[in-house]
């Protein structure tokens, strides 16, 4: 179904943080094209954290050509591997089409412009996880990773699911790591 760029203007201006405004554009980008768009990586975290971490972009998992129609009409311009829209800062990074978490666990959210989905939780964390661990990393970005995984353990710790948790800790080595974090918003949580 055919989003118009005036559509999508509205949209984000209508948006009341930059949580919702990826919310919104993941639901027009998927209303435009008829597929399904995914919103993962650091935007995900964004409006899982209610915007207490910030991302430079907006990572979207989905089939690209239809995609690609869609945001260049809006008036998005290719710059690199993103599509960016200068004069609203917003850069859209469509990744492809293959989501490679856990399709069970995606979130799927209400907006007024349609479903958005939001790659699970426990997936999001265990990615953050895994480049702390086994990626080399500036120190800006570890600084960003700690606080994400933080936030995500403190605020979603006890509503994961266990099982699927510790079964992608273990596949990507990051068991150890997880503990540790866990047991440091145990430890905060007491005092």
């Amino acid at each position: 179904m055919p989003v118009t760029r005036k559509e999508v203007e509205d949209a984000v201006a209508s948006a009341r943080s930059k949580p919702e405004r990826i919310q919104f554009l993941g639901a027009l980008l998927e209303r435009a094209t008829g597929d399904e768009a995914v919103i993962v990586g650091g935007s995900a975290v964004e409006v899982y954290t209610s915007g207490r971490t910030s991302t430079m972009d907006i990572d979207v998992v989905m089939p690209r050509p239809r995609a690609v129609k869609a945001v260049e009409s809006w008036g998005f311009v290719p710059s690199g591997r993103v599509w960016r829209r200068k004069d609203w800062g917003i850069d859209i990074d469509l990744v492809g089409p293959r989501f490679t978490g856990n399709r069970q666990k995606i979130l799927v959210v209400e907006t007024p412009y349609g479903p958005v989905r939001l790659a699970g939780i426990e997936d999001l964390l265990v990615k953050r996880l895994a480049e702390l661990k086994h990626w080399p990393t500036a120190p800006g970005w570890r600084e960003s990773l700690v606080t994400q995984i933080e936030i995500l353990v403190s605020e979603y710790g006890d509503k994961m699911d266990e099982e699927y948790l510790a079964f992608i800790a273990r596949r990507d080595d990051v068991l150890d790591i997880l503990a540790d974090f866990r047991r440091h918003a145990r430890d905060r949580s007491r005092r």
